[in-house]
């Protein structure tokens, strides 16, 4: 075990010293230990974790970049530990290492109750050193109570509230200088040497990755400064000042006329508050993170702001895919989608990161994870995130709401939120082709399908749960959703069966069965799905539910045609919306909604000044202002799932459910039929190489380019008539096209027989 003979050590403090400038907490520890390296070190390698999130240092430099470790899990069930190499932070001579720590996921209060949910004081550090030697010799120092332990500059530190500082006491680092006086420092608390939940950090960590310039805009209290975007990250602030000023630092998504927009943030503070010492310093939080666009800087004292930047922080998922066309508007809402996603991958895939929420909510992770795969490479991500959901799943097979779960803040089993147990495996398998995924998940997927069955009565789920959150004026039966999902489940359970060449019969005959039963218990003769939304039909075309999936259709579009050509789905039937009316012939639709800037759609949010997704399509509009304050994020991935139609569909990647991983590539651009979209580029980096692909369309006449590895074979799936084909450079036919690594085929697009006014 690689911690063996190391002790999980705190400060000994077990109790809360107060609050502090409002926020709840206590000061943050420092732990250090003095230590000498010999003569012919070779290798360093330092392990560490917390009850808690810690900082590293050896000597006076960060361990690595980092931030919040060990990360967001259900501390009870799972503990990550970090790995770094250290050699080059080390001399021969004294040397030392430590790290400081705050309360974090572990002890800091959460939520909307904001509590404390898997533990509370004392937060807790375990580290080993291992020192290599050239003679072959071996050395390893870990935490025990020969450690020395204090407090200094960080006062107090949240996640939702912000954090409290004294500038006026050493940095973080210099806790860790040669020569730093520890006479006065305490001897560490040993709190024992359990390490059997510990697990290995495998997906990439949290850093920070961009820098935005704010640019004052106005003046309340304080300089209001607008950084451009909505995203999550802190503050930093090269200030000139005289000691004893204080600096609070407020933070907002929205401007409200010339104040700052706070009440949709509840009961969380979001403030970061400073005290200067005398002269030039930075002003920047360490434990925290805020989603936020604007942010106030209120100066009580002297001081002067030289340089103020965002720093934006998030899981360091490598960039796989993009998407640009012709449209400036589509191009918003892409990169909107984007920023949102940037904002809410912090650990785990979170709601929103700026109220006191910021859970791993299961239903929007699910509906939002193929775009999440297009974008960015989320494999080890999600595999974690699964094996997060595994350790809370209940023992009935129930799916926890929130993943990590929060004991008692919400609940499991819910339609589309449970069913992420098996919707996110199956994605991830299509896109990556690892068959772990599934190895790892099957028998959870079969325990939550065995949930539905038994929480059915005659394989009708009950009228509970979310529903189609957040739907415009158009509710869809509970108990319609949670049967299609159920439905859905069960097919999805039969392919991974067969994908891993088990049995699936039992499960094939599940499937047949619940569908039978949501045919006879919600859909009319004349094909009406009992709520009669755009949902429900969606639902029961994509689900394969309808036996008449024409009838079903036409269905949908009465409804659309109803509410003006507008949609009015919510976080669950917004995936199904674009390529069901693109695979169903009504490509000429599903350009109208995403190129639509009416109320409600994505434009109406672009045009309303949104750099990011909105949890609502009316979190503002011009008439009635802000929405409901009890729950509206401007920053919430959930809607912004048509960036997967936008890939598959108008882009035209997509991956081969017979041939997954992108061993084979569907290659099916669908243009516009009202030639309101001119050209599209965009790629996709697979598990086999990157994939290129860009269509113009010119007078009638599409020119398609396509450009990937010839180990990826190509099924070319072109809507209209072939003119010309080019393989490599040369003239070619379409049947030579699968395995080029060049290709370019001009066509006449099929005509598109519908059209609204």
């Amino acid at each position: 075990m690689i911690f063996e003979g190391a002790k999980w050590i705190s400060n000994g403090v077990r109790e809360y010293v107060g609050t502090v400038e409002g926020v709840y907490s206590n000061p943050s520890p420092y732990f250090r230990k003095d230590f000498e390296v010999k003569k012919g070190l070779v290798k360093a390698t330092l392990y560490a974790t917390a009850k808690g999130v810690y900082e590293a240092y050896v000597n006076d430099m960060y361990a690595g970049n980092e931030l919040f470790t060990p990360g967001f899990t259900n501390y009870g069930k799972l503990i990550l530990y970090q790995e770094y190499d250290v050699t080059d932070k080390l001399r021969k001579g004294k040397n030392c290492f430590g790290a400081v720590l705050s309360e974090g996921w572990y002890a800091g209060q959460l939520a909307y109750q904001k509590k404390q949910y898997f533990g509370t004081w004392p937060i807790c550090l375990l580290m080993k050193l291992v020192l290599e030697y050239k003679d072959g010799s071996v050395e390893e120092i870990g935490t025990d109570s020969s450690f020395k332990t204090t407090t200094g500059r960080i006062l107090a530190s949240s996640f939702l509230d912000g954090e409290v500082v004294d500038n006026r006491l050493p940095e973080s680092y210099e806790m860790f200088e040669k020569g730093m006086k520890t006479d006065d420092w305490d001897n560490a608390t040993e709190e024992g040497d359990d390490f059997s939940l510990l697990k290995p950090q495998e997906e990439e960590p949290v850093r920070f990755l961009h820098r935005l310039k704010g640019v004052c805009i106005g003046h309340d209290k304080g300089d209001i400064y607008d950084f451009g975007q909505n995203t999550a990250g802190v503050l930093y602030l090269n200030v000139k000042a005289v000691e004893g000023t204080k600096i609070t630092l407020r933070h907002g998504e929205m401007m409200d006329g010339d104040k700052l927009y706070t009440a949709n943030l509840r009961a969380a503070r979001c403030m970061d508050e400073f005290i200067c010492r005398q002269g030039r310093q930075i002003i920047t939080p360490t434990f925290t993170f805020h989603g936020f666009r604007y942010a106030e800087v209120i100066i009580d004292g002297d001081a002067e702001v030289t340089d103020i930047f965002m720093n934006v922080c998030h899981n360091d998922l490598a960039r796989t895919g993009y998407v640009d066309t012709s449209s400036e508007l589509v191009n918003k809402i892409f990169t909107n989608t984007l920023w949102s996603q940037r904002s809410n991958f912090i650990s785990v895939p979170t709601d929103c990161p700026q109220r006191d929420e910021r859970l791993g909510w299961t239903g929007d992770a699910q509906i939002f994870s193929m775009t999440a795969m297009y974008n960015k490479d989320c494999k080890a991500f999600f595999a974690r995130y699964m094996r997060d959901m595994r350790l809370d799943q209940r023992p009935d097979g129930a799916v926890t709401d929130v993943v990590p779960d929060l004991y008692g803040l919400t609940g499991a089993g819910c339609a589309a939120w449970g069913d992420a147990v098996t919707v996110i495996p199956y994605h991830h398998y299509l896109m990556y082709g690892d068959k772990s995924i599934l190895e790892d998940n099957i028998e959870a997927m079969k325990r939550w399908v065995g949930y539905l069955k038994s929480a059915s009565t005659d394989l009708i789920r009950p009228a509970t749960g979310y529903g189609d959150w957040l739907s415009i004026e158009d509710d869809t039966d509970k108990s319609v959703l949670a049967t299609a999902y159920f439905a859905y489940s069960t097919d999805i359970l039969v392919k991974c069966l067969k994908y891993l060449g088990q049995d699936a019969d039992e499960y094939e005959k599940l499937s047949a069965e619940v569908k039978e039963a949501f045919r006879t218990a919600f859909v009319a003769e004349d094909g009406v799905i009992k709520s009669d939304t755009q949902t429900c039909y969606l639902l029961g075309i994509s689900f394969d539910l309808c036996e008449d999936k024409e009838k079903c259709f036409n269905h949908l579009l009465r409804t659309l045609e109803r509410k003006g050509y507008r949609l009015s789905t919510g976080f669950v039937g917004v995936r199904f919306l674009l390529p069901v009316l693109t695979e169903m012939g009504r490509a000429d639709l599903a350009y109208k909604l995403l190129l639509s800037e009416e109320y409600p759609s994505w434009g109406f949010t672009v045009k309303n000044g949104a750099t990011s997704i909105w949890e609502r399509w009316n979190s503002y509009t011009p008439e009635t202002g802000f929405g409901n304050v009890g729950m509206n994020s401007f920053n919430h991935y959930s809607l912004g799932s048509c960036v997967e139609w936008m890939y598959a569909y108008m882009l035209g990647i997509r991956p081969h459910k017979d041939y997954v991983g992108f061993e084979k590539v569907i290659i099916h651009p669908v243009t516009d039929p009202e030639h309101r979209i001119s050209f599209v580029n965009g790629s996709y980096d697979s598990e086999g190489g990157r994939i290129d692909l860009d269509w113009a369309e010119e007078e009638g006449v599409v020119v398609l380019n396509v450009s990937k590895p010839a180990e990826v074979e190509a099924v070319f799936e072109i809507e209209g008539e072939i003119t010309a084909v080019t393989v490599d450079g040369e003239e070619a036919t379409i049947d030579m096209a699968a395995n080029a690594e060049e290709v370019q085929i001009r066509y006449i697009p099929a005509k598109n027989n519908f059209n609204i006014n």
